[in-house]
C-alpha cells in the first residue's frame, strides 16, 4: 500500500504533467510544441537547460541536437554518455565536475540509435531525486509522440507535392517553385530556361507491354532527366507522358545541348523491352527561355507549341520557340 508520502509524490507529478499538457495545447505546431514541454519541463524540475539529441553508440560522436531550449551550455560529452546508459523507463543521472547535475531520459530506442531528452541543473544545485525521475519518463514519451506526428506531417506535406511513380514534382508544385525562380531572376535580371519533354510512343508501349513497361519507362525517363540537370534546377511530371525542367541562370543553348544530349540517350536507356516490338521510345522536347517580363503561363505555351511542333514532325529530337521582336 502506497504510503503518504508516495500519494503526495504521485500527485505532484500528476499535477505537473497536466500542466505540461495544458501547454501544448496551446500550439498546433509540433516545433512551438515541443519548445513549450522542453520549457514546461525545466520549470517543473528546477532546470536551466534542456534539449531533445539523437545519438549513436560511439562514444567519441557529439550527439545531434534536434531541439533545445535554455541560455546554458549544453553538457555535449555528459549527455552522450548518459544516453548510451540510459533506458526506455528508466533515465541515466549523474553530475559532471563542476556539480552539474545532468539527467538524459530515452524517449526511443531503434537499432543503434537512441533519442533523449536531455536536462541540466545550475552547478551546485540540488542532485536529481526519485520524484524526478516519473515526470521526465513521461515527458520523454510525450516528446517522442509529438516528433512522430512532425514526422508524419512532412511524409504528408511531401506526399502532396511529389508524384507518387517518379518521386519528381507533380504539375502543381513544379509551376509553383518555376512561378517562384521566375520572381527571383525577375529581380535580378536572369535569364531562366523551361524545358517539356514528352515520351514519345508510351501508349504503344503499353498496348504492347503493359502498364508495368509504361511505368518503366517512366521511371527511366525520370532518372534520365535527373542526372541532366543541376540540384538548382527543378524537374516535375506535369501530364501523363511530359516532364518539365527549369533551368535557372541557363539560356536556350544550355538547354539545347542538354536536349540534344538527352535525345541521343533516350532511346537506349529507356526501352521498354530488349526485343523491341514497339516504336522506339524516346523524348520529343520543346524549349522556351523567359523574355523580360515573361511569366510561367507564357512560357509554358512557348514550350508547348515547340514540342508539339517536334512530335508532329516524327519526334524524337528538341526545337526552340524563339520570341520574334517587331
Amino acid at each position: 500500500m502506497a504510503t503518504q508520502a508516495e500519494r503526495a509524490a504521485e500527485a505532484r507529478m500528476n499535477a505537473e504533467l497536466s500542466g505540461i499538457l495544458r501547454s501544448l495545447r496551446r500550439e498546433s505546431r509540433v516545433p512551438a510544441m515541443l519548445a513549450l514541454g522542453l520549457e514546461s519541463i525545466m520549470a517543473s524540475l528546477g532546470a536551466e537547460g534542456a534539449a531533445i539529441i539523437r545519438g549513436s553508440p560511439a562514444a567519441e560522436d557529439e550527439p545531434e541536437i534536434v531541439h533545445r531550449a535554455g541560455m546554458i551550455g549544453f553538457p555535449a560529452a555528459t549527455a552522450a554518455t548518459l544516453l548510451w546508459q540510459a533506458e526506455v523507463g528508466t533515465p541515466a543521472l549523474s553530475h559532471e565536475e563542476n556539480g552539474r547535475p545532468i539527467a538524459v531520459a530515452v524517449c526511443r530506442q531503434v537499432s543503434a540509435e537512441k533519442l533523449g531528452l536531455v536536462l541540466w541543473r545550475r552547478r551546485g544545485a540540488r542532485g536529481w531525486s526519485g520524484e524526478d525521475i516519473p515526470l521526465m519518463d513521461c515527458v520523454a514519451g510525450i516528446i517522442w509522440l509529438l516528433l512522430e506526428r512532425e514526422a508524419s506531417q512532412h511524409d504528408v506535406a511531401r506526399s502532396t507535392r511529389m508524384d507518387p511513380l517518379t518521386a519528381l514534382l507533380n504539375q502543381r508544385s513544379f509551376v509553383a517553385e518555376a512561378t517562384r525562380h521566375i520572381a527571383r531572376l525577375e529581380r535580378d535580371d536572369l535569364p531562366g530556361t523551361l524545358m517539356l519533354a514528352d515520351v514519345d510512343n508510351l501508349e504503344n508501349t503499353k498496348l504492347v507491354h503493359g502498364t508495368g513497361a509504361g511505368e518503366l519507362v517512366l521511371r527511366r525517363a525520370a532518372m534520365l532527366l535527373q542526372a541532366a540537370i543541376r540540384p538548382t534546377d527543378l524537374l516535375g511530371r506535369t501530364g501523363d507522358a511530359e516532364f518539365a525542367m527549369w533551368l535557372s541562370g541557363a539560356d536556350y543553348l544550355t538547354a539545347a545541348e542538354r536536349a540534344e544530349s538527352l535525345c541521343l540517350e533516350a532511346p537506349a536507356k529507356m526501352i521498354a523491352q530488349p526485343d523491341g516490338g514497339v516504336p522506339e521510345v524516346s523524348f520529343s522536347i520543346g524549349i522556351a527561355t523567359r523574355g523580360s517580363g515573361e511569366g510561367f503561363a507564357d512560357l509554358a505555351r512557348r514550350a508547348s507549341q515547340a514540342m508539339r511542333e517536334v512530335r508532329v514532325a516524327g519526334g524524337g529530337y528538341w526545337r526552340v520557340s524563339l520570341i520574334h521582336k517587331a
